[in-house]
C-alpha cells in the first residue's frame, strides 16, 4: 500500500485517523458531505456498518487504519509474520 492510497478521516469514529482508502472513506471526506458527529457518536453511528462489513468482508466499509508505514506492509500470511518476527527476536535477544 503506498502512502497515496490512504487519507485522514474522520468518518469512522469522529476522531481523525489515517484510513485505508476505501469507497466509504472517500464518501466520508468529500466535499459535500456533513462533518462527522462527534466521538464517541460517530463511533455508536457506524458500528452496525462497521460490524457488517467485518462479517461480509467487505473491505470497501470496514474500518482499517494504516499508520504512517502502511507502504511498508506485505501481503503475507499472518502466521508467517508472526514466525519471522519471533526469530528476529530472538537473534537479537541472544
Amino acid at each position: 500500500m503506498e502512502a497515496h492510497e490512504t487519507l485522514v478521516t474522520r468518518g469512522f469514529t469522529g476522531r481523525s485517523e489515517l484510513a485505508a482508502r476505501s469507497e466509504y472513506v472517500l464518501a466520508s471526506t468529500a466535499q459535500n458531505v456533513p462533518p462527522p458527529a462527534p466521538y464517541p457518536i460517530q463511533r455508536g453511528l457506524t458500528l452496525a456498518m462497521r460490524e457488517g462489513a467485518q462479517n461480509a468482508g467487505d473491505v470497501e466499509r470496514m474500518q482499517m487504519w494504516t499508520g504512517q508505514a502502511a507502504k511498508l506492509a506485505r501481503a503475507e500470511r499472518a502466521g508467517i509474520i508472526a514466525q519471522q518476527l519471533w526469530g528476529n527476536a530472538s537473534r537479537l535477544l541472544s
